[in-house]
């Protein structure tokens, strides 16, 4: 839907266990794709089904997108944290999560997210992760979902969310 095949994308995807790895151009993790499967109950495997998907480059009905928030720098220190730092980081953070909100309301129609959910990573207490519900079409495998959401990711960049 989005993004045109002439462009070289500076993104990387991979293909994963069920789910696409974003890297940047400095080979940095920046987000994961879980694509709306829309499985049914079937005796199959469903890791077997879902693998024959992606193979087969079928169409999904979007799916989330999992990018970074913002870094907390405030839990599982070892030595005492200041209030002044405290509040600054805090304060700084506040910031970014709103510019977030800002970015949401402004492109949430031109990207076809339909909602949002703010999880704790599983790598990194510290970092928030937001998880974008994108409501488009999009075909499996690593080039064609690329192309899909390069627009979405060049966007995020543009705007330093990314």
């Amino acid at each position: 839907m989005y993004g045109s095949q002439n462009k070289r994308s500076k993104w990387k995807m991979e293909y994963d266990d069920t789910i696409y790895k974003i890297y940047d151009w400095n080979k940095n993790l920046a987000a994961y794709f879980f694509p709306n499967y829309n499985l049914v109950e079937t005796s199959e495997d469903e890791d077997e089904i879902i693998e024959k998907l992606n193979q087969s480059h079928q169409n999904v009905r979007g799916g989330n997108i999992l990018l970074p928030l913002i870094k907390l720098n405030l839990l599982d220190k070892e030595e005492r944290i200041d209030l002044e730092y405290t509040i600054v980081a805090l304060e700084q953070n506040l910031q970014r999560t709103k510019v977030w909100r800002e970015w949401l309301v402004q492109n949430d129609r031109k990207f076809a997210i339909i909602g949002n959910a703010v999880f704790t990573s599983r790598e990194d207490r510290e970092m928030l992760s937001i998880a974008l519900v994108i409501d488009s079409k999009i075909i499996l495998g690593e080039k064609e979902t690329l192309v899909a959401l390069t627009p979405l990711l060049d966007e995020l960049h543009e705007a330093a969310l990314l």
